[in-house]
């Protein structure tokens, strides 16, 4: 609505009430315009720059409203009875303050009433754009103290941790002397007694554990059933081996050699679980601190092959399509970070394949090599991630078990992206029932 008698627009306006050369004010950043509670008869025109004001009699002085170009400073204190300016208004940045301090009662009329007429629209402005300003900062203000409140829960988490991972380490580090001591008893009572041929397949397992693909297995598998009569579990231990047929002479050396390569197999697994779980219980008491190895050639699919045996135990019936690409570029990484990093992915998706009942579930892991970056996605045909809550799942606090993906305790994917990002990579998931697709792309520095 329009209260002016005659109209005026705001540039007329301030063409004729603030543009004196002699009523201008220069201010540098941090220059005060108007001290809190200083007599004030001038209304301020911000032409240039930007003022903030504050209530500096307060225990933690924030901004309670913002002058920018255009807009007009002091209205309160000019037509208050006692002209005291109620906060301290300081420049932001560099500014040109232009002012006018006559009495509006000695313009004569209809100057005097298009004069307080414009001043009450602009009052009204000025209104309604400081309680915009003022809703924004209690925004920020709310998600500053939810940060806040956060990583307070994190802090604590982190206390608590400490004395779990010093329990389980001492456990850990009681298995991995045992496992060595293991592995060195097999050595001598039983692998040394072996041919050097025989001993090949042991050494495979052990050092080498799973290397096929499960394109490569189903190959291979058909050859053996072509050439020899042998029991299911054999061929299956022979083909996760890689042993092809013109390796092995008779049924009993293949059975052979299929058994030996498995007790080298398990024994590599074992040996990856005890130092990822180390590496894991370490990264958790250390939460939020860089301070792991890092090396410059760090192979991404041997840490994803590290992260498929350490849930081995866990994908039970689920077909795992591993398409990993060969010759792939070594990177600048942490290696047990990124061992970690496909755990969370792996395990979440077989967590979510758990709540489907259909048959033929699947989980395809894929790295590639394109861009001057290294590529892992990690798919399942579940369920899927609800729409209403895609963007919740790398919150700290967020955890669901219910109709979607289950996010354990609600920090793996938190863990996840902070390990992703600390590397400069990028995460990205893309969800629909029957796909889930969780990517990241590691960059390949120069």
């Amino acid at each position: 609505m329009n209260i002016f008698h005659h109209k005026v627009n705001q540039q007329e306006f301030v063409s004729r009430y603030f543009s004196d050369k002699d009523k201008c004010i220069r201010l540098k950043k941090g220059d005060i315009l108007l001290n809190q509670h200083e007599y004030n008869r001038r209304i301020f025109y911000i032409k240039q720059g930007e003022v903030i004001g504050y209530l500096p009699d307060t225990r933690y002085p924030e901004p309670i409203f913002k002058g920018a170009p255009g807009s007009f400073v002091g209205v309160y204190s000019y037509f208050s009875e006692d002209h005291l300016s109620y906060s301290e208004v300081v420049a932001q940045t560099p500014s040109v303050v232009h002012y006018f301090d006559e009495d509006p009662n000695a313009l004569e009329r209809p100057e005097a009433d298009e004069f307080m007429g414009f001043l009450l629209n602009m009052v009204v402005t000025e209104l309604s754009a400081r309680q915009h300003f003022a809703a924004r900062m209690a925004q920020e203000r709310q998600k500053a103290m939810n940060k806040l409140i956060q990583s307070e829960k994190l802090a604590t988490l982190g206390q608590l941790s400490a004395g779990l991972a010093h329990e389980l380490n001492n456990s850990i580090g009681s298995l991995s002397a045992n496992l060595r001591r293991l592995q060195e008893d097999i050595d001598v009572l039983l692998i040394r007694q072996k041919s050097d041929q025989v001993r090949e397949f042991y050494r495979r397992g052990l050092e080498d554990g799973l290397q096929l693909s499960s394109r490569e297995a189903r190959k291979a598998r058909d050859e053996w059933s072509a050439n020899m009569e042998l029991s299911h579990s054999t061929i299956r231990k022979l083909t996760k081996a890689g042993i092809r047929a013109g390796e092995v002479r008779s049924a009993r050396e293949a059975e052979e050699a299929a058994n030996l390569w498995n007790l080298g197999y398990v024994m590599h697994d074992m040996r990856i679980a005890a130092g990822q779980a180390a590496h894991v219980i370490n990264s958790i008491k250390t939460m939020g601190i860089s301070n792991q190895k890092w090396s410059a050639g760090v192979n991404v699919n041997t840490t994803v092959l590290e992260a498929v045996a350490i849930l081995k135990s866990m994908s039970g019936e689920i077909s795992l399509d591993l398409q990993l690409q060969e010759n792939i570029t070594a990177i600048e990484a942490c290696h047990g970070e990124l061992v970690q990093v496909w755990v969370n992915l792996i395990k979440n998706a077989i967590e979510s394949l758990v709540q489907n009942l259909e048959k033929n579930r699947k989980i395809k892991i894929t790295t590639r090599e394109v861009d001057k970056q290294i590529s892992v996605s990690v798919e399942d045909n579940g369920p899927g991630i609800a729409p209403d809550i895609i963007d919740k799942i790398y919150e700290p606090s967020f955890t669901t078990k219910v109709g979607g993906i289950s996010l354990g305790l609600g920090l793996g994917l938190t863990i996840v992206k902070r390990i992703v990002s600390e590397h400069d990579g990028e995460m990205r998931v893309t969800s629909r029932p029957g796909r889930t697709r969780f990517t990241v792309s590691l960059p390949l520095k120069q």
